[in-house]
């Protein structure tokens, strides 16, 4: 009876413990990144009576239940969206890093982060935001650029980013606070290179057109005493002419003196023509002239442009025209298009032009070209042959599919529509615009030129145990001995990776389940009041055994 008063009272406080620690889910149902805490229990010990002897079964009393510990429900949370583009929320396992001003690094889920006076990615406790950061250049704007720069404060410092620097995490120990800086100014960089791929329509063209007859393909005769001319020729000594049928018209223009007169005739089969005894006004030969067209339907030179606006040195852009034009007629099996490059400056002076030709295979892919470079910018038409090397080691899966399928990259000439995709690099200078962070963690810096380049990775971290880490307020958490020292997820290639994405303009609610911890509200306190039964229950007995003895 006795050990029924202090099973009672270990009920009672255990039960007391439960209760707390659901509360306390509840109280932080709204807390940003909150994990529920799941009261955990266990037996305290156990009296045994009697030895067990040869009895089949132990003859034990429990002695109550205590508290055990309070596990951490790591499931994640719903989302909802914001209107900070800084707040991230972890779609996967892993805790962002904060540190505060004593250098001490704790963890979270709360990603509701913001930037402060100073240009430092911090929490709502002033905590920094661990990461990379790029390699941040001291940079002097242009007046151009301090003119469009809108804002009050004075430019003390401006940075700039190295665009080619390929931003990955360090290891663990390396990462530092998060700085945007308010100001970021990027220099202007000339274009060196412009690809060029799509499609030039290699459809004939058929138009009604008047050639001219070279003068030596024709010849005339004047008989004086009769004033008459004849005139002939063939069209085959003509080399302007490139296809002819019988029938077509020759328009013959003869001036007499003052008088000039069209006449026609047509195209025999073997391309010969004639006109015979024409009346002449005047007997002067020195002043008889004589012209001669074939009026035909003939293929015509099918002509294609493209443009594109380049960079120069000093910031300013020019513009580079390439107008295509369809050799005919075309000979053997191939097809040659020849091709002007100007280049014209924001007052559409021509700075220079250059002339060439491209070469086209049978199947319609670029195999030779004579034009690969103007004002100092090469023109890169990536040309490229089908490749079925089983033995090609390109670490490009992707590129060796496209070979092995027969997949042109570069510019082509197949019987379709005219298709254009004209990529180059270089850009005007540009000011910082917008900050935007991406699915892997990147915090990508707009300029208002168009350009986006990195300039900060959040860091993930991850624990081999997440139980053992140690709740601290403030929705943050420290590292314990149970935890183990935090790490970086690894490819199989040895490279730092997240191992999940981050949503920005999002934020991780509190994982806890109202209806559950309600529910486990109700059970503790039966739990409770049973655990009370008991204490009374065991007092009354105890009264009944004294009143016994009277």
């Amino acid at each position: 009876m006795i050990r029924g008063f202090y099973n009672g009272v270990a009920g009672i406080k255990t039960q007391s413990f439960g209760i707390d620690v659901w509360a306390n889910n509840i109280s932080n149902i709204n807390n940003v990144g909150f994990k529920a805490s799941l009261p955990e229990f266990k037996s305290i010990f156990y009296q045994s009576m009697v030895s067990a002897g040869n009895n089949p079964t132990t003859d034990q009393v429990g002695l109550g239940a205590t508290k055990q510990t309070t596990a951490l429900d790591m499931r994640m949370g719903s989302f909802k969206n914001t209107e900070n583009k800084f707040d991230m929320a972890i779609h996967g396992d892993g805790f962002f890093g904060v540190r505060d001003r004593h250098g001490d690094v704790y963890y979270t889920r709360a990603g509701n982060f913001d930037v402060d006076a100073d240009g430092n990615l911090v929490d709502p406790m002033g905590k920094f935001v661990q990461g990379t950061m790029a390699n941040l250049k001291t940079a002097t704007p242009s007046k151009n650029a301090l003119k469009q720069y809108d804002s009050t404060k004075d430019i003390n410092k401006a940075f700039s980013i190295d665009e080619k620097e390929v931003l990955e995490l360090e290891n663990e120990n390396a990462q530092t606070n998060i700085k945007l800086p308010h100001f970021l100014y990027q220099q202007a960089k000339a274009t060196k290179n412009v690809d060029i791929k799509g499609n030039l329509d290699a459809t004939r063209k058929f138009e009604n057109v008047k050639v001219d007859l070279k003068q030596d393909s024709y010849k005339h005769e004047i008989k004086a005493d009769e004033k008459t001319i004849s005139i002939s020729g063939n069209i085959n000594n003509s080399p302007s002419v490139n296809k002819y049928k019988k029938g077509d018209s020759i328009i013959i223009k003869i001036k007499d003196g003052d008088k000039l007169s069209e006449l026609s005739t047509q195209v025999n089969e073997d391309g010969s023509w004639e006109l015979k005894d024409y009346k002449l006004d005047y007997m002067d030969l020195k002043k008889v002239e004589v012209s001669a067209q074939l009026l035909t339907n003939q293929e015509v030179a099918n002509v294609q442009k493209m443009s594109t606006d380049i960079f120069n040195d000093d910031g300013t852009k020019s513009l580079l025209s390439l107008r295509y034009t369809k050799q005919i007629p075309q000979q053997n099996d191939k097809t040659v298009w020849d091709i002007e490059a100007t280049i014209t400056d924001e007052q559409n002076n021509i700075v220079e032009t250059k002339k060439g030709m491209l070469t086209f295979g049978p199947k319609g892919t670029l195999v030779e070209t004579t034009l690969t470079e103007i004002g100092g910018v090469n023109i890169n038409f990536a040309q490229q042959e089908p490749q079925n090397d089983k033995n090609n080691t390109n670490n490009n899966a992707n590129d060796d599919k496209d070979k092995q399928q027969g997949i042109y990259k570069g510019l082509t000439t197949f019987h379709s529509k005219a298709v254009t995709d004209i990529k180059k690099d270089g850009f005007i200078e540009g000011l910082l615009k917008s900050y935007e962070v991406v699915n892997n963690g990147t915090i990508m810096a707009n300029f208002n030129n168009g350009q986006m380049f990195p300039i900060a990775k959040v860091a993930l971290y991850h624990f081999q145990n997440d139980q053992g880490l140690a709740k601290m307020g403030d929705n943050i958490y420290t590292k314990t001995s149970n935890s183990g020292e935090p790490f970086f997820y690894k490819s199989k290639n040895g490279a730092t990776i997240l191992g999940t994405n981050i949503a920005s303009n999002t934020l991780e609610i509190s994982n806890v389940d109202l209806g559950q911890a309600l529910t486990e509200m109700i059970v503790m306190q039966k739990a409770y009041d049973a655990s009370s039964k008991s204490i009374t229950t065991s007092d009354q007995m105890i009264q009944t055994a004294i009143q016994m003895k009277r």
